[in-house]
């Protein structure tokens, strides 16, 4: 009779378990519509960004590669930003600096606070790229998530190209920078919440 009953009991969760599946994979669409109903929205636009030393600290010759001196740089980074992502960001990058080749490894974390369309908030920015001391170019990916207010929901993605400059070079828009430039993006939103 235990048996029975136990048989019982397994065919109800299985049941269960089988609805269960079926009406999360049926929801997936409500729950993104952006996602399923093609081509996420594109975001674009320009940037102006303004770096301020934090730190810099040298590594001893013989860690970098060819026993070259690399260093790591601490900036404070605020940015305007105008396009999809209109508003100002602000906070902090790392920059790997091999002075072997003039290359650098960069990557930052800022805090949005501004708006996208109608909707303002603020979002989480984090990146992660290349640069070059030679040229000033870089290139970055980046990524938007964690919104508030009526930015919450929003996750997007994409890349940025942009030009340096060290503050009192010809054509430096520097101001109170030590490093200023400026670029554009260009990203997906992927997911963003349905309209109201």
């Amino acid at each position: 009779m235990k048996t029975y009953y136990w048989l019982k009991q397994n065919r109800f969760l299985s049941h269960l378990r089988t609805s269960f599946c079926a009406l999360a994979i049926l929801s997936v669409p409500l729950a993104f519509p952006s996602a399923v109903a093609g081509t996420p929205p594109q975001a674009s636009g320009t940037f102006s960004p303004c770096f301020n030393y934090v730190s810099v600290e040298f590594l001893p010759p013989g860690s970098g590669p060819l026993n070259f001196m690399t260093a790591l740089t601490t900036f404070y980074v605020t940015v305007d930003a105008a396009g999809t992502f209109n508003g100002h960001l602000e906070g902090n990058e790392l920059d790997v600096v091999h002075h072997s080749d003039g290359s650098i490894n960069l990557h930052g974390s800022l805090v949005f606070t501004g708006s996208v369309g109608d909707k303002s908030g603020t979002m989480l920015f984090t990146y992660t790229g290349i640069g070059n001391l030679g040229t000033g170019h870089e290139t970055l990916h980046w990524v938007g998530r964690q919104g508030t207010d009526g930015l919450a929901g929003i996750y997007a993605e994409g890349t940025i190209e942009g030009d340096l400059c060290q503050a009192g070079q010809p054509g430096c828009p520097g101001g109170a920078c030590a490093v200023a430039g400026a670029g554009t993006y260009t990203g997906q939103i992927l997911f963003a919440p349905p309209p109201k």
